[in-house]
Parts: structure tokens; sequence; C-alpha cells
């Protein structure tokens, strides 16, 4: 079984335990049904957030879990506003602190090691594809994996992308727009990277719920044919690398 099958499944097994200990009294404390499964929810996307060294996603996690248990842990008084606050205010503040070093912390030997361990590992669910030059609507699924795919499309239409905590990269440079096309993204815990053309003209229209978008290069701002892209993020990120 792949490690990431274990440490998944494990945690639900772990949520179901508690669960039934809770609720048949072997514990000196009580949680409901839904603490139990909104603690799963948000331990995994703590461990995606960290794993992607996500500010947003790390400190909005932990906020969660705070105000999740604020009255056995006793700050009751700061649920929900001074938490929200806070989390808002430290996300901003080490956003400006750490942002422009991230390139360089991936670039380190540790940061590389545990990288290649995650997402290169053999026992790892890792998938490489090309898809091939007829397909005009194309279909990308990525759950608790990581996946690298290469669109070679000569008359790109769309394209779903549709992440469950795992890691995508969609790269665009060998397709071909006619006029325009449409990219429809639905992330959940996961991170998606696409690799555009810079002579495309990029059209945004994301959701996103605790999740962040970012833009590497140089956007088009002239003629040219326009990839539409919309969908929604929960803790997730997205991130567009202008090519």
């Amino acid at each position: 079984m792949k490690k990431s099958q274990w440490f998944w499944g494990t945690l639900f097994v772990l949520a179901a335990a508690v669960l039934v200990a809770t609720q048949m009294g072997w514990t000196a404390f009580t949680l409901n049904p839904f603490s139990v499964v909104a603690s799963v929810f948000l331990i995994a996307a703590l461990v995606v957030s960290l794993v992607h060294l996500s500010i947003a996603g790390t400190i909005f996690s932990i906020a969660f879990l705070l105000m999740l248990y604020g009255k056995p842990l006793g700050i009751s008084s700061l649920v929900p506003w001074t938490i929200l606050l806070a989390a808002v205010l430290l996300t901003i503040g080490l956003s400006l602190i750490f942002h422009p070093y991230r390139r360089n912390w991936q670039k380190h030997a540790l940061w590389k090691n545990f990288q290649h361990g995650f997402n290169h590992h053999p026992d790892y669910d890792y998938t490489e594809s090309t898809q091939s030059a007829d397909d005009d609507v194309i279909n990308i699924e990525t759950s608790m994996s990581s996946g690298i795919h290469y669109i070679q499309s000569q008359d790109l239409k769309s394209i779903n992308v549709n992440n469950y905590m795992g890691t995508t990269k969609v790269y665009f440079d060998q397709a071909h727009l006619e006029d325009s096309a449409t990219a429809n993204i639905n992330c959940q815990l996961g991170n998606i990277t696409l690799y555009l053309p810079h002579d495309w003209n990029i059209v945004t229209d994301i959701n996103s719920v605790m999740s962040g978008i970012d833009e590497r290069g140089i956007r088009n701002s002239g003629t040219g044919p326009t990839l539409y892209i919309k969908g929604k993020l929960y803790l997730s990120g997205v991130t567009l690398h202008y090519v």
C-alpha cells in the first residue's frame, strides 16, 4: 500500500476510534461527530499546507482547530473573532517576511530531500502523462497523489482539472488555442500549478476559501488567444507560471 494511503487511512481509522470512545464515555472528554470529522479535515489541511509551505493554509488550519476546541483549551473568550483576526494578521505578516525567500527555501537540500521523498518515492502514487493532439476536451483527476500532464492539443476547447489532497502540474506550452478555451479547476486540500504560454490572455474567475493564487512571470495584455480559468479552491493553492 502506498505511504500516502497509509497516512490518510490511519487518520480516518483514528477518527472513528475517537468518535466511538467519546460517545461510549470511555474518555474524560466528549466530542460530537461534527467535531471529529472537522478535525480530520483540518489536520489533513494542516499537513498539506506544511508540505507545500503554504503560510495561509497552515495558520488558518491551526486557527480553526483552536476555535473548534476553544472550550477545553480555556480560550473560549478568543473565539471566533480574536483568533480569526490574529490569523489574518499573522498570515499577512509572515507572508511579507518569508514570501521573497520561498524559492530559496525550495532550493535548500533538506527541502529537496523532503520534497523528493514525498512526491517521488517509489511507493507514492506518481503519474506523468501526455494528452494527444486530437484531444480538444481534457479531463485530469488527481487524488492523494502527484501528477504532471503535458497538453499537446492543437485545438483545445476545455480542460477540467480536479485535485483532492494532491499535487497537479499542467504544461500548456505545446498546446494551441484557435480563439479561446476554458480551464475548470476544482481543488481541495491540494496544489495546482499551470504553466501557460506568455502570449495567451488569461482571465481568472476563481472562488476560493482559505486558499491562495500566485502568479509568476508577465501576463500578456495584448492580442492573442484567451484562456478562461474558472473554478473553486478550498484550503488549496494555485500557481500560474507564464513561460
